[in-house]
């Protein structure tokens, strides 16, 4: 529960602001100087920022930690007797997927912080919290911090928690509505959620019940518990930052709960660390899990394939999906990311053709009419690097197409010189950069570009960005508020912008491509951006289906794609 001082600064809004004021006063609590990499990371992030000055660290003044002796790791291990599946398990998954870069390798931070002043306080300990004196308290307070960041010692409570203007922020890796406690990153892998979230919180008197300012979520790894956690740590890294950026432009406002709600109530218990029984459950079940995915791709293959409808008389997207018409590809490849046009009268669907062998893919085109494939396949475009997502456009009487080129760290646009099979390099749009399905759209004469951005050190992590720019040729400016949305939920794009009814909506995948949602956006301008979910498009409009990905209609004629399972022929 928030405290009545620090609630009165969250209400107080925009007149707080530090707008063309001083940089965000920031201390660090810490143990030790050595630090895991994400966090690392962290500081050396704030001290380059313009926004945020490191003003101070707050050391606990304990002894450190000596190696034990022979006996103490004997009397150690036995006193853990009961959870040794999971320290077994613990052990073996770091070592078998351990990331890389590692976010969990130690390293000092020292050099980074030599010349900051430093305080060391030794904690009033209670049983399992941390408290500071009244007179250590108000000698870290004549620094006037802003913020505080936890890093160190154990629960905080009392004076502890009023270091600073807006208090005493910390990160708990893990969806504080469905997980409380931990391990971090366990029990999302050991239940098979499709997602994992970490949040930032302003630490209160009330355990396990901050204030929330910062939440995201991660796809999760379904494999390694060590795998899923190293990716969505180093995802978590830039929270600090954009934080601290928000609080910076837009004073105590920023600091509000991302949740629309408001208020949810926590109906789980308090996770712990398995014991041997449950342990032993979780990896029956987890093994058992392994082997059926193992057995159904041994037998079958996941292959995508398009599906369309025309209606001549139609100039909205139809979304009556069972009654469209499937194209399925030969079994040594797959077709995926439709996009359809319509040109003197025809009508054509331009996609990624991805061959299993090359596993390399090119873009390619058919004609169609109501019955089926009149012309092609044929492809139209290939690079020495990967291609899909043929976002294709027209400006200015030309036709134009931004492929997905994540590949080669660029985003590119071609213009067609010759219809349909001939495409030039007009501009690269975006340079150096892990940018997928790029989607533009022109909205009362401003340009805007959503496209999914590989969080830094991640692997397939992608959070959602925004561009603007004058024209489709740019120059293209990042939104001041990047990334607009910071999770892997809904981020990826999924297909064209749709207008309807006076309302713009934006198709996004879900995860790894498994359904869609489609996304109202309420708020599209260079200072901010909002949208809200209003539905979701599973795979259950045609039978043996397991996932769709992306949505589109023009003129007539609406395309979508789904992922289904084949029979291998031996």
């Amino acid at each position: 529960m928030t405290t009545p001082e620090r609630e009165g600064n969250f209400e107080k809004g925009n007149e707080l602001a530090h707008s063309g004021k001083a940089p965000v006063r920031v201390a660090l609590l810490i143990d030790s100087y050595f630090q895991p990499r994400w966090r690392y990371k962290i500081v050396s992030d704030l001290l380059s920022s313009s926004f945020a000055s490191l003003v101070l660290i707050i050391k606990n003044d304990v002894p450190e930690e000596r190696e034990r002796t022979y006996s103490e790791k004997i009397r150690s291990i036995f006193g853990q007797r009961g959870y040794f599946l999971y320290k077994v398990y613990s052990k073996l998954d770091d070592l078998l997927f351990k990331g890389e870069p590692d976010a969990f390798e130690k390293v000092s931070i020292e050099p980074l912080v030599a010349r900051i002043p430093h305080i060391e306080i030794k904690p009033l300990k209670r049983k399992f919290s941390d408290e500071f004196s009244t007179e250590d308290a108000e000698l870290i307070r004549q620094h006037r911090l802003d913020v505080a960041l936890r890093f160190g010692f154990r629960i905080l409570k009392g004076q502890a928690l009023k270091l600073a203007k807006y208090g005493v922020w910390s990160y708990h890796h893990g969806d504080n509505l469905q997980y409380r406690g931990g391990p971090p990153s366990f029990w999302e892998v050991m239940n098979g959620d499709p997602a994992t979230g970490a949040i930032l919180q302003i630490l209160t008197d009330e355990l396990d019940n901050g204030h929330v300012i910062y939440r995201s979520f991660a796809q999760t790894d379904q494999r390694s518990v060590r795998r899923n956690a190293n990716n969505y740590f180093w995802q978590s890294s830039a929270f600090v930052e954009r934080k601290l950026r928000d609080l910076y432009n837009m004073g105590s406002c920023a600091l509000k709960d991302p949740l629309q709600a408001g208020w949810t109530p926590y109906s789980n218990g308090l996770y712990k660390a398995p014991t041997n029984l449950v342990m032993s459950r979780l990896l029956v079940r987890f093994i058992r899990r392994y082997l059926a995915s193992k057995t159904k791709n041994f037998f079958h293959f996941r292959q995508w394939f398009l599906a369309y409808r025309i209606n001549p008389n139609g100039i909205t997207l139809d979304d009556t999906f069972y009654r469209f018409k499937r194209l399925v590809p030969p079994k040594d490849r797959f077709w995926a990311d439709p996009f359809p046009l319509k040109r003197d009268g025809k009508f054509y669907i331009f996609f990624e053709e991805l061959l299993y062998k090359t596993g390399k893919g090119h873009l390619s085109v058919i004609e169609v009419d109501q019955q089926g494939i009149v012309d092609g396949p044929h492809k139209i475009l290939e690079r020495p690097y990967h291609l899909s997502y043929p976002f294709i456009f027209h400006w200015n009487g030309d036709l134009y197409m931004v492929p997905e080129t994540s590949k080669a760290r660029t985003v590119e646009l071609y213009r067609c010189t010759s219809f349909p099979d001939k495409w030039e390099l007009k501009k690269v749009l975006l340079h150096d950069l892990h940018a997928v399905d790029a989607t533009l759209v022109e909205i009362e004469d401003e340009w805007w570009m959503f496209v999914s951005v590989e969080a830094e050190s991640t692997k397939f992590l992608y959070e959602l960005h925004l561009y603007h720019a004058d024209s489709p040729l740019g120059p293209w400016q990042p939104h001041s508020s990047n990334p607009v949305r910071p999770d892997a939920l809904s981020s990826r794009p999924a297909g064209r912008i749709i207008s309807r009814n006076g309302s713009y909506y934006r198709p996004a995948q879900e995860g790894p491509g498994y359904c869609m949602s489609i996304q109202k956006i309420e708020r599209l301008d260079r200072e901010g951006y909002l949208e809200t979910e209003v539905c979701k498009i599973g795979p259950s409009w045609a039978k043996k289906l397991i996932g769709t990905h992306t949505l589109n209609s023009s003129d007539g004629l609406t395309v979508i794609d789904g992922l289904m399972h084949r029979r291998r022929h031996f």
